[in-house]
């Protein structure tokens, strides 16, 4: 790989960095903390890192930055829609059990004059993480007070490797150096975000105490710069499962030395995370037959059973959080984030996640759109395919139903059926944002896993129905119960039975962040779990195959 180096100019903010030939725009943007969305994992299909290329005569040309090449002096142009979006979760929930509130909620009153170690550690500021493979959440937190200051959500730049994790255990298996890669963008990420909230507080980047990070083993591995490979193939193990502390400095962050608190991992596909959230729900003191789902790329579940708790993991797959859908997108501004069929006229309306109006016509007039639609996230799929099983634009196999006349679904220029959510004329960058049928495959494929991998661990327990269900992750806090009952995700019950508890894994590291007796306690109850080994299972593929249907 040659050495030489090339100048980037990135306008119009006239920044000039260097980087060195033969790697793509894309990589060399990300060595520089500048992340662009990379949804298809950098293979140039999703064409969602467009940057405009300035030619000598003053005019531009259109390129993927993941599959520019870097080989000489190049300016360009980053439009806002390519740039990897972040944002303060301030809508994101955390729920904490009683048993964590009751440490922080009387804080010793001092008379005037007198200080204590609890004044004197008002400083001691620390950072919880959760790595997931779609979306990395970091959290600033009081470590004394045992209080959120803010939080911030970006998308995990990996992705350029692939959208799964066996993809990225693939990538370092192709090549070595590519571990370093992975790592260092995770690294980068978090460190930008860690920044980024420190900015935001008025804080010094050197008041970091300590982190506490949480992911699947695979994330785990990565940001720690150890080998995955062994978790890709058979017997699918971790390369290490006991709660480990790691130095920031050793791992390629460039602030402040901090310690970083990783917790145990359970097996290969199953880590801190759910461990995380099953310390955040109190797992340990619910009901007999409380299930614990934890939303995302990969579906964890834990189930409390009569006298241990039972873990599995099925490959729910990207599409649930938006990645690798034809138009998907992050939960952020201008994401469509709910779907209604208008039973009159056969339309659909929908509406954006950062403001509450939808389309319809009659109210656009009075209260138009502050920003227009870019795309939809995992919530506003799900929304739609929910819709389309009630409205019959699906056959019960997931085929649209294109025998019936259904006015927002279309063939494009392929001949392939797709259902236009919002027309172009209506859209931030001109173009359709549809739901393809390859789409609804990705959801048929992510619910089918999901709602089997819950038959098989009730089985396994001895347990005929689940008495209740708690959703976790980023993802599942916006899911409506009624949606996910309607496309088979989970069995039918009654809605009173199922919670939704938020990023149930972020606020379980900050648990764990502000006082190790939590620690402690994931330590011991990572001992009391019995893994179900689905991939192991003959009768799993027969049953998630019967799955596939719609109900």
């Amino acid at each position: 790989m040659s050495n030489k180096k090339i100048n980037i100019h990135i306008l119009p903010h006239d920044r000039l960095i260097q980087t060195r030939s033969g790697i793509s725009l894309m990589e060399a943007l990300m060595g520089k903390s500048i992340f662009l969305r990379s949804d298809c994992g950098g293979k140039g299909s999703c064409k969602k890192c467009k940057i405009k290329k300035i030619l000598n005569n003053g005019s531009h040309e259109i390129k993927n930055a993941c599959t520019l090449m870097v080989s000489e002096d190049i300016s360009i142009e980053i439009p806002e829609s390519s740039l990897m979006s972040s944002h303060i979760m301030s809508k994101a929930s955390l729920s904490f059990p009683e048993i964590f509130k009751k440490r922080f909620e009387n804080p010793i009153k001092l008379k005037p004059g007198n200080k204590s170690k609890i004044e004197e550690g008002e400083n001691d500021y620390g950072i919880a993480t959760d790595v997931g493979t779609t979306t990395i959440a970091i959290y600033l937190c009081n470590i004394i007070k045992g209080k959120v200051l803010s939080s911030i959500a970006i998308k995990n730049p990996q992705a350029l490797y692939g959208d799964d994790v066996m993809s990225r255990i693939g990538a370092i298996g192709l090549e070595n150096k590519n571990l370093g890669s992975l790592q260092g963008l995770v690294v980068k990420a978090i460190e930008w975000g860690v920044k980024k909230l420190l900015r935001s507080n008025s804080l010094n980047k050197s008041v970091i105490s300590q982190m506490t990070a949480v992911g699947n083993p695979t994330m785990i591995h990565i940001l720690a710069g150890v080998d995955p490979k062994p978790i890709g193939m058979s017997p699918y193990q971790p390369a290490f499962y006991d709660a480990r502390i790691f130095q920031s400095n050793d791992l390629g962050f460039k602030m402040d030395n901090f310690p970083i608190q990783i917790l145990p991992q359970i097996s290969g596909f199953i880590g801190g995370d759910i461990l995380s959230a099953t310390i955040a729900v109190d797992l340990e003191n619910q009901p007999e037959g409380t299930l614990l789902v934890d939303l995302g790329t990969n579906g964890e579940l834990m189930l409390k059973g009569k006298d241990k708790l039972y873990a599995t993991s099925c490959a729910t797959g990207p599409a649930f959080e938006g990645a690798t859908l034809s138009c998907g997108m992050q939960a952020i501004k201008g994401a469509v984030n709910k779907v209604e069929i208008n039973l009159e006229n056969g339309h659909p309306e929908y509406t954006l996640i950062d403001q509450s109006v939808s389309s319809k016509p009659e109210l656009l007039k009075s209260q138009p759109l502050k920003s227009k639609p870019s795309g939809i996230c995992g919530t506003g799929v799900i929304s739609a395919v929910a819709q389309f099983c009630k409205t019959r634009v699906l056959k019960p196999n997931g085929a649209f139903n294109s025998k019936d006349n259904i006015p927002a679904l279309q063939k494009n220029d392929l001949g392939a059926m797709q259902y236009i959510i919002v027309p172009g004329d209506c859209t931030d960058d001109g173009q359709d944002i549809f739901i393809s049928q390859k789409d609804i495959r990705s959801v048929q494929l992510g619910k089918a896993a999901l709602i089997t991998g819950i038959e098989f661990l009730l089985k396994r327990a001895g347990i005929k129905k689940a008495c209740k269900i708690i959703i976790a992750g980023a993802f599942g806090s916006f899911l409506d119960k009624k949606d996910m009952k309607t496309i088979g995700m989970i069995p039918p019950m009654e809605e009173n039975k199922v919670e939704i508890a938020g990023n149930s894994a972020g606020a379980g590291a900050i648990m764990i962040l502000c006082d190790k007796l939590f620690l402690e306690k994931s330590i011991h109850l990572a001992d009391k779990i019995e893994v179900i080994d689905l991939a192991a299972n003959q009768d799993f593929q027969t049953a998630f195959i019967k799955k596939l249907n719609f109900p």
